[in-house]
């Protein structure tokens, strides 16, 4: 068989480009080889290994009784291999029947699947339901794929109890708030690295640690998680009851300053912090500036008979309920004609303590009220913490005296005001707050007290106290039985230059009064209805003090149910 002149030319056509292609190849995989080997090599391990960062433990914190408060628990982190966009968002859609994406979340993942990122992030931290709910999806469909990372998640057993002490933290396991916040360096740890090699399916066959991780530390504090939850359940009551805007209740070791409960309404979960509002994961115990109306005059009182001006036997005008200085005009609700300075205490009047005020004399005032801490800052180991305004004196006025005796021109907060009413406690000295008991076992026992008062002066003002609950504003704070000190406090607001008809409410003291355990502060913003201290924060302190009494057993009158209905 012969092959013609154009056959031949085309099988030589063919030959040719064959070995064109041929040596095209060879070129380039020699190009590729030799050449490119570095540039290849690198390019392979860059897709190969990655250099990943392990979260630390974060240390478990516990209460005063080894209760679990928070801890962290390894969970499952979902993330998607993009191989596909289309592919991706498909799979993304039957993940999201699966389990819960907010749309805003959803936004980001599309926007990161469109922008062509190989490693995307659905929803870090499932809970369990939802790590088994995506497992039942059929990935073989789709040519893009979901895995899983294992990662620590904080997790807060007792849900909304202890939540602003508390704090929370975020995705990455970081402090946000309360002690996760202000104890980070301590709880968190330190973060390991691993060098992994990954595969064609993107699943993790060999690893090296580059840095091992260390856990944080465990801390326990000095709450009592008994007395955290029934102080909890009745402010959450009395708010109810008088739909207050906000409230707050903290409890205290009058002997060592030591936090047993610290309640701040509205509550929240700390799990969910991302989701709550600044405003209600801020910790009013500890930064709500107010007026503190006549619970002021436990200082003033304490002023007065350190500087000798008066004794608690000396009489004092009270102008039958309207008292003008200039142009500054002083009232009483409850108008008298005369009181003697103790009455002025436990009837709580303006125009009496306005009178003391002014003869203590500003710079003598303004360094006894120093002296109780306030505008101090505090010690305690919580964050976002307010010290408190007292002016300085070259802002005082020739009224300043006056107002400031009986509980106006000056702002406090709830603890400021338990320190400075736990002197009268602890027989005149200051004994600064703690929540801190020990990091890792180690316990803290030094503790912070300095004499402010003599024992004496405090002896007379507490059993003024005694008498306020007894027969003056304080009588709903009464327990049969057990002797409680304690001191009302109801003060108008002021905003936009005027005084506005809004109130809070307060009422402090401690028990037993003549061997005190246990000091108390409670403070509501804005009752509607009643609003004096004496009528609703008064109440409050009587149904924590009953249960705090039976639970630590102090002190109970005989003939008492020691049954507390929780």
């Amino acid at each position: 068989m012969k092959i013609n002149r154009n056959e031949r030319r085309r099988v030589l056509v063919v030959f040719s480009v064959f070995v064109l292609w041929l040596v095209a190849v060879i070129v380039m995989l020699f190009k590729i080889q030799v050449f490119g080997f570095n540039k290849y090599l690198e390019k392979i391990k860059i897709q190969s290994n990655r250099v990943m960062t392990l979260h630390p433990k974060r240390g478990t914190i516990f209460d005063s009784n080894n209760e679990i408060m928070s801890i962290s628990i390894l969970s499952k982190s979902l993330f998607i291999t993009n191989k596909k966009k289309s592919s991706s968002l498909k799979l993304l859609n039957r993940i999201k029947k699966k389990i819960y994406i907010s749309n805003n979340d959803k936004k980001k993942i599309v926007k990161r699947i469109n922008s062509g990122k190989s490693f995307i992030w659905i929803k870090r931290k499932l809970t369990g339901n939802e790590y088994r709910s995506v497992l039942k999806i059929d990935v073989k469909k789709y040519l893009s794929k979901f895995s899983f990372v294992d990662e620590y998640k904080r997790i807060y057993p007792n849900g909304e109890l202890s939540g602003h002490i508390l704090g929370g933290v975020g995705v990455d396991e970081q402090g946000l708030a309360g002690l996760e916040f202000s104890l980070d360096s301590v709880i968190m740890g330190k973060g390991g690295k691993i060098s992994a090699q990954i595969d064609a399916r993107s699943k993790i066959f060999k690893f090296d640690y580059i840095r091992e991780r260390v856990p944080g530390r465990n801390i326990s504090l000095t709450i009592d998680s008994s007395v955290q939850y029934f102080v909890q359940k009745e402010l959450k009551n009395t708010i109810r009851k008088y739909h207050a805007r906000s409230g707050s209740v903290i409890v205290m070791d009058s002997n060592d300053g030591s936090i047993l409960a610290m309640a701040s309404y509205p509550y929240y979960n700390p799990s969910n912090i991302k989701y709550t509002k600044p405003s209600i994961v801020k910790n009013n115990a500890v930064s709500f500036l107010y007026y503190p109306g006549s619970t002021f005059k436990v200082i003033l009182a304490a002023s007065a008979l350190k500087r000798g001006v008066c004794n608690l036997g000396k009489m004092i005008n009270c102008y039958n309920g309207s008292f003008s200085i200039n142009s500054l005009k002083i009232t009483d609700d409850h108008p008298h004609s005369e009181l003697s300075f103790r009455e002025v205490i436990i009837y709580s009047s303006n125009i009496g303590a306005a009178q003391i005020g002014m003869k203590i004399g500003d710079s003598r005032l303004y360094n006894d009220i120093n002296k109780f801490g306030i505008g101090v800052p505090l010690e305690i180991r919580l964050p976002a913490k307010e010290k408190g305004i007292l002016n300085p004196l070259n802002r005082w006025d020739k009224y300043s005296a006056a107002y400031i005796s009986h509980g106006y021109e000056v702002y406090v907060t709830p603890i400021q005001m338990i320190r400075a009413f736990n002197v009268i406690a602890s027989g005149g000295f200051m004994v600064e707050p703690r929540i801190l008991n020990s990091v890792d076992g180690i316990v803290f026992k030094k503790i912070h007290k300095e004499r402010i008062i003599s024992e004496s002066i405090a002896s007379d003002i507490r059993d003024v106290m005694i008498d306020v609950v007894k027969q003056g504003t304080g009588k709903k704070a009464f327990i049969n039985g057990v002797d409680i000190a304690g001191k009302t406090g109801t003060a108008k607001k002021y905003k936009r230059n005027k005084f506005i008809d809004m109130y809070v409410s307060s009422f402090g003291g401690f028990f037993p009064a003549k061997k005190p355990e246990v000091t108390m502060f409670v403070v509501i913003n804005e009752p509607k209805g009643s609003f004096y201290g004496g009528d609703v924060a008064a109440p409050l302190f009587k149904k924590i003090a009953e249960k705090i009494i039976v639970l630590r057993e102090i002190n109970y009158p005989a003939g008492k149910s020691g049954v507390i209905k929780l």
